[in-house]
Parts: structure tokens; C-alpha cells; sequence
């Protein structure tokens, strides 16, 4: 009986080390494909105050702010804001004509700002939150000649989706592209297959709107949901790794997660409101009030206000992902909006 027992015993050891063993080689399979599936760990935090970043930015420090420029979300303007509407010590320097500003800080040479403004590209073409991960401190280590301890405040700016979308639509019939972006992951870009273009030649000036809803690899898509999500979680753009509903899942979870720990972020549909958000977070003042434009004023109104119904609904449904991360994120600006009030105690004037 005892014999017995020792060799159950025995055999049920080495079926578990072999499990063990074999789990341990899929794990490391997956994972070295890109797409280790951690979107069951991942969690929003639900403790009000912990939603509530305030980090006043020193300028003569060790930090560095990264502005992550999502297409068509009034990232321009509010990037423009960065490098010549702030009042701080050293203001940056802007040549006319020039595209950049050197943004310096007051006691040295190094850069306190990781912007379009005043880098320019160097992790790619509107690189997103994956890419900048992976490529800010080393880039910023090797700028400056040595490897220091520091943190990366990241911030962003994010617009109602289909609005966007529509924008973007006519940024293509206007013959951008941003072809030249690299869509990053895992140390690779993707490949044709995985990112097939919507277009052949140099451009889509020809698009028409059916076309441009039908295209199923088009990026404009959910787009801002993309780019604040970890994409190596879901494989980066190969979408054989997992069924389409658990991707959504997970890229939508992580967008949140990693919007909900930047130290920043605005809503270009309430200018006044981010202004002072910022100017309450990072402790920083600009010179100007920013501007609101009415919807109707910007490039997308116009086609918007005509759009057939129809479209409306099919662009609704493509940026599903994105309509949730907004309202999650709209909830969570008024949230931040409302703390800083409670402490400073002013009149205001937003209305939510």
C-alpha cells in the first residue's frame, strides 16, 4: 500500500513539473511573440483621490513632461501653447519660421520638454504610448550623455471620436497621410499583412466616405484608444493572437489604466477647463487664455452637421472603443476639475 502510494505520489509530481514545465514554454512563447495576455491583471483604480495627480513641475529639475500628440485632437494648438504660451524662467526659444523651439532648462542646456515643438520626431511620427515607452529614456539618456534617475510626466489631449474621426477623414481628402509614422512594437513594425493600407500611390485624396468606413485596417478607427493603450499586451498588430472581442477588451482597459496615471491630460472640447488644469497640476501658468472654438467652426463641423444618418451610426459603431474611453475619460477630467475647485475655493465659471 505504501508502494502504491509513493508511486501516485511520484507520478502526479511529474505530471505537474511537466505542466509546469510546458506552461512555462507556451508563457515564453507568447511572450516573445509580443502578446503576453496580462489584460486579466489589469485594474482602474476607484479611490477618488488616487485619480487625482498634482505634481508641481520643476523646471530646473531632473523631470521631463512628454506630450503624446494624438492626429486631430487640437494637439497642434495645445502643443503650440507648450513652447510659447508658458510663464516660466526660461521661456523657450521660438525662431520665426523654424518648426522647433529649444526648450531649455534656466540653469543648464538640457530639455525639460518631449514635444513635436521642440524634439521634433525622434521616436517616430506621432508616436504612440507603446513607442514612447520604449524609446523616451533612451533617447532622452543618450541626448544627454548620461543615464539618470527621473520621471517621465505624461500628458495628453483627447476630443469627442466621431468628431475626430470626420477630421481626420478630411485630412486624408487633403492629402495627409502620416505614412511616415512606424507603428512600433516589440522592437518591429508591422507588416503588410498585419497593416494592410487602405490606399495604392502616394496619398487619398480621392477618398469618399463609404470608402473610408469601409476600410476594416483603417487607422483613424478608435484611434486615440490605440494610442494610449500598452499594444503588447494584445500582440501588437497581429490580430491572430487572440479573438477580436478579448483585444477590445484589453486595449480599451489599458487606454484607461494609462490615462487615468498621466499626470495630464485636456479635453479639446473645453479649453478654459484644461487650461486651468494644468495650471493647477504642474503648477505652471500660461500667459493667454486658450480659445474655445465652436464645433462649427472647425474643419470637420461643416461635414458633420450634413452627414447622412446612416454614416453617423456606422462611425459610431466603428469607434466604439473610443466613445467608451471618452466618457470614461470626461468623467474623470470634471472629477479632477471638481478636487482642484474644493481646495482653491474659486468662482468659477465651467459648467459640466
Amino acid at each position: 500500500m505504501a508502494v502504491r502510494l509513493h508511486d501516485i505520489l511520484k507520478t502526479g509530481f511529474v505530471v505537474i513539473a511537466v505542466s509546469s514545465i510546458f506552461g512555462g514554454i507556451v508563457l515564453m512563447y507568447v511572450c516573445s511573440h509580443g502578446s503576453c495576455r496580462f489584460g486579466t491583471s489589469l485594474s482602474l483604480t476607484r479611490n477618488t483621490a488616487a485619480m487625482i495627480n498634482e505634481y508641481p513641475f520643476d523646471v530646473e529639475g531632473e523631470d521631463i513632461i512628454v506630450f503624446l500628440h494624438i492626429q486631430k485632437t487640437g494637439g497642434t494648438k495645445f502643443g503650440k501653447h507648450l513652447v510659447k504660451n508658458l510663464n516660466i524662467k526660461r521661456p523657450c526659444d521660438c525662431i520665426p519660421r523654424r518648426k522647433r523651439c529649444t526648450c531649455q532648462r534656466p540653469n543648464s542646456t538640457k530639455t525639460w520638454l518631449f514635444s513635436r515643438y521642440s524634439l521634433g520626431w525622434p521616436c517616430g511620427l506621432h508616436a504612440d504610448w507603446t513607442e514612447l515607452h520604449a524609446c523616451v529614456p533612451g533617447l532622452i539618456s543618450r541626448h544627454e550623455g548620461k543615464r539618470k534617475k527621473r520621471k517621465y510626466l505624461y500628458i495628453t489631449i483627447l476630443r469627442e471620436p466621431v468628431a475626430r474621426c470626420v477630421s481626420e477623414f478630411r485630412c486624408y481628402q487633403r492629402g495627409s497621410t502620416w505614412k511616415d509614422a512606424l507603428h512600433k512594437c516589440n522592437g518591429r513594425v508591422p507588416s503588410k499583412k498585419e497593416l494592410p493600407p487602405c490606399y495604392k500611390g502616394e496619398n487619398w485624396t480621392d477618398v469618399t466616405f463609404p470608402e473610408f468606413l469601409n476600410c476594416s485596417s483603417n487607422l483613424a478607427f478608435n484611434r486615440q484608444t490605440r494610442m494610449l493603450a500598452d499594444l503588447r499586451l494584445v500582440g501588437c498588430y497581429d490580430s491572430t493572437v487572440m479573438p477580436q472581442k478579448r483585444r477590445d477588451e484589453i486595449l480599451l482597459k489599458s487606454a484607461k489604466i494609462n490615462l487615468e496615471s498621466m499626470t495630464y491630460f485636456a479635453l479639446v472640447e473645453y479649453q478654459r477647463e484644461s487650461q486651468y488644469l494644468f495650471e493647477k497640476t504642474l503648477g505652471m501658468k500660461f500667459y493667454r487664455p486658450f480659445t474655445q472654438l465652436s464645433a462649427e467652426d472647425t474643419r470637420a463641423g461643416a461635414l458633420s452637421a450634413n452627414l447622412d444618418p446612416q454614416y453617423v451610426t456606422r462611425l459610431e459603431e466603428r469607434n466604439r472603443l473610443d466613445i467608451e474611453l471618452y466618457s470614461f475619460a470626461k468623467e474623470l477630467f470634471f472629477k479632477r476639475l471638481k478636487h482642484f475647485k474644493a481646495i482653491y475655493g474659486e468662482n468659477s465659471h465651467y459648467q459640466h
